[in-house]
């Protein structure tokens, strides 16, 4: 087959049209905490794209997210790479056949076969998927939706039951060994799905709870896995055969991209059925889109009486439109959700800025630097892993020290899966946070501290907690800091930076061994009134602590030399002001590269605290935070302090 002869031109509007897709298929995906690729295929084939043309690339797209997302996942512990990988060799065998087949209908009877085969498929999929998402929606808005503890299906017992040898495999999920005469028609009846419109989960997801008995959240996380290995061989298998279009693909992922973003967002704002709906009714809508150009194909293929010219334009027209109101009607809901949630937190911290009252510094006014000099709610975010452990120990210390309040939380994730069917693997993660809180609490009343503990849900780390700094109204939070040289933690990014580039007061990292015993303190300083709000820090927390005060204004070889003068100035100003207030205080203005001397003064000096100043919650800075203060936090052996300003 001439592979020029699939592709379609592509003028701006389309161009648009496709990014535009792209955004909203990327809105859908972190929206509802499942794939939104179903909504990609259908969209194309609107576009008069090629059926085969239009999975392939989709398929293209797709396998990089899933990537991503199986490793982000597998960070909580969802992921069961084992059978991932035991479904996923057996799926790209249903693949190839899928797409083997895909291309042999191609041949025989033309675009008009390819996608009257893709389309029926879509219909058949999605009237029983969106069917049964939008009767859970009503279920769970009438409160009827199952508390009850997840179990382990009849079926999945049965399954499990049976022993054939030479065949049986441990699975973690399952918590117990299966035969892979069991694993292989699923995979392989996933890969043949995907292979015809470009979504296997709809079986996979379904196929590992019920049929093997993993818990609905791993399945769905495991799911990820397969659908990599998946788009992997069939991007290949398509792409060999010249199906797969990179522009479509390319302009759909760079969309998706920036959309799954705030789809995530936007589900903080909004109802568990509610977010049921909006994927019920965007699976319905483009049903019937695709429902409608069905006797079009058919009339092509000679199976039905011939359809007028006028006829079959209107029908093609009206699923267009169809498709373009199902994109609208999602993009609609959830944008509106955000737009609403993101005006009530302005309205929130308009309203808490205005109760806050002034601070002083040796008796004159500091303006803007009110919190800055007391930490009286504490916030402490910890995952119940090792490296949480100089986290938990130095807020006890800090807050016994500041007579402080501590609020200890902590995280168990949750998305439109574990809702749905996970209850089981939700209460054991719960049970285990509430196991380490308890903890947390006795070692706090053992040294005199008032402590609260609370259990977060949700889908992001990061903005959970920024939740719970707002309630609890913090002064500080304190987290703690895994390492970074996993190429897991690259790729998905760090939620200690994400939570300092967004946080409204202050943060205190810790790594794991790292302790505050005040034997001294490093405050950097570049001049700005983010390095004098540092300054201000240092000075109420070396009092508390009774210890000196290093600071520093680094020069770098490549300033002019009245820059340079500058640093001394700096320098010699605050270490006058941190004297003037009763603080021990000397000042070093090194040469070189900021962060290598930053961190180098800190350890020449034996300090076991680094404070630095950060510009707050401006966008700019949540996408770069500062490659300086970034490899500070990266790199430092001792605990880091970044002071907030408004």
């Amino acid at each position: 087959m001439d592979a020029a002869t699939a592709f379609i031109q592509l003028d701006l509007l389309e161009v648009v049209y496709l990014l535009v897709v792209g955004f909203i298929g990327g809105l859908v995906s972190g929206f509802i905490g499942s794939g939104g690729a179903f909504v990609l295929t259908p969209a194309m084939m609107s576009m008069d794209v090629p059926a085969i043309v239009a999975v392939a690339s989709n398929m293209c797209h797709k396998f990089p997210k899933a990537l991503v997302g199986a490793i982000k996942r597998a960070r909580y512990g969802h992921v069961d790479v084992k059978l991932g990988i035991v479904i996923g060799v057996s799926a790209e065998a249903g693949v190839l056949y899928g797409a083997h087949l895909q291309e042999s209908i191609k041949r025989a009877f033309g675009d008009a076969g390819s996608n009257l085969y893709v389309s029926l498929a879509f219909v058949v999929v999605l009237a029983v998927v969106g069917g049964y998402v939008l009767w859970d929606a009503i279920g769970a808005h009438r409160g009827a939706a199952s508390q009850s503890e997840e179990k382990v299906s009849r079926l999945a017992r049965c399954v499990q039951a049976v022993n054939i040898p030479y065949t049986m495999m441990y699975f973690r999920s399952l918590d117990a060994r299966v035969s892979v005469l069991f694993t292989m028609p699923l995979g392989f009846a996933t890969g043949m799905l995907a292979s015809t419109i470009a979504v296997g989960g709809f079986i996979g997801v379904p196929g590992m709870h019920y049929l093997l008995g993993a818990p609905s959240l791993m399945a769905s996380a495991t799911e990820l896995v397969v659908a990599f290995v998946m788009g992997l061989g069939g991007t290949i298998k398509y792409g060999w055969s010249g199906l797969v279009d990179v522009r479509l693909a390319m302009i759909i992922l760079a969309g998706s991209l920036f959309g799954i973003q705030l789809g995530a967002i936007g589900t903080t704002y909004v109802r568990p059925h509610m977010i049921k709906v909006v994927m019920g009714t965007i699976m319905v809508l483009v049903l019937v889109s695709r429902a409608l150009v069905i006797p079009v194909y058919l009339s092509d293929l000679g199976l039905i009486g011939t359809l007028g010219g006028g006829t079959a334009r209107t029908l093609k027209g009206v699923s267009f439109g169809i498709m373009l109101f199902a994109l609208a009607t999602g993009a609609f809901i959830i944008l509106a959700a955000l737009q609403r949630g993101m005006r009530a937190q302005r309205r929130a911290e308009q309203a808490e800025s205005g109760a806050v009252e002034p601070a002083s510094v040796a008796g004159k006014a500091v303006p803007q630097l009110s919190p800055l000099g007391r930490f009286e709610r504490v916030l402490l975010a910890s995952d119940g892993s090792e490296f949480s452990a100089g986290a938990q120990r130095e807020a006890l210390r800090l807050a016994k020290r500041c007579n402080a309040r501590i609020r200890a939380v902590t995280f168990v994730a949750s998305d439109l899966e574990q809702e749905a069917m996970g209850e089981q693997v939700l209460k054991q993660e719960l049970n285990t946070a509430r196991a380490h809180l308890d903890r947390i609490a006795a070692q706090a009343a053992a040294a005199g501290v008032e402590c609260e503990t609370e259990v977060i849900q949700g889908s992001s780390v990061h903005e959970q907690i920024l939740e719970e700094c707002e309630r609890f109204r913090a002064d500080l939070v304190i987290v703690g800091r895994r390492g970074r040289g996993a190429l897991a933690r690259i790729m998905v990014g760090d939620t200690t930076l994400k939570l300092v580039g967004s946080a409204h007061c202050s943060v205190l990292v810790v790594p794991r061994t790292a302790e505050v015993h005040g034997r001294r303190f490093v405050v950097a300083s570049d001049g700005s009134r983010f390095g004098d709000a540092a300054a201000v820090a240092a000075g109420s927390i070396a009092k508390r602590f009774d210890t000196q005060v290093t600071v520093v204004s680094v020069a770098v070889p490549s300033h002019p030399e009245a820059r340079r003068k500058e640093a001394h100035g700096i320098v010699d100003r605050i270490v006058g002001l941190l004297r003037s207030d009763g603080v021990g205080a000397e000042g070093e203005v090194p040469v070189g590269l900021t962060a290598d001397m930053i961190l180098a003064t800190a350890a020449r000096a034996s300090a076991d605290l680094i404070i630095m100043g950060s510009r707050g919650r401006n966008r700019i800075e949540r996408l770069l935070l500062g490659s300086n203060l970034e490899r500070v936090l990266n790199r430092c052996q001792c605990a880091a302090l970044v002071v907030k300003t408004a």
